[in-house]
Order: structure tokens, then C-alpha cells, then sequence
């Protein structure tokens, strides 16, 4: 679940625990399972309303566009 509020932007989710069969026999174990949360404070040129996610194969990539510099504006002088 991603969500962004005052320019804060929280990921968090949940990792299952993974059973291991009764046949196999094994050495180590180091899967952490388990509720989560990271939030990270965004620049002030992302642009909020483009936020793109995607989650493919197990990896969380986010997308965080920038926002369009505010062009300047060129004044006639008469």
C-alpha cells in the first residue's frame, strides 16, 4: 500500500511467513515476516498526482516524476 500525505510518502504491506515442508530438513532460516512501514520525506519538485507503482517478481519500483519548473514569462515593455 502506497500512500503520500504532506509530502510524505508511505510504503508498507505485510510478509507471510513461508511453511517448509516436513520432508526437507533446513540448515537456516533468515525469512522476516511480518507487518511493515517506511516512509520517506519527498523533494519539493516531485509531482504528487503522477506517482507511479508497480510490483513485478517481488520488486517494489516506484516512479516519482518531477513537476514542470514554472517557465518564465517574458513582459513586453512599452
Amino acid at each position: 500500500k502506497l500512500t503520500v500525505r504532506d509530502k510524505v510518502l508511505s510504503i508498507s504491506g505485510e510478509k507471510v511467513q513461508v511453511e517448509v515442508a516436513k520432508d526437507e530438513n533446513p540448515h537456516r532460516s533468515e525469512r522476516v515476516y511480518g507487518e511493515f512501514c517506511r516512509r520517506f520525506v519527498l523533494p519539493t519538485h516531485v509531482d504528487v498526482t503522477k506517482i507511479n507503482a508497480e510490483l513485478v517478481d517481488g520488486v517494489l519500483r516506484v516512479t516519482l516524476p518531477k513537476q514542470e519548473e514554472a517557465k518564465a514569462k517574458e513582459i513586453q515593455i512599452s
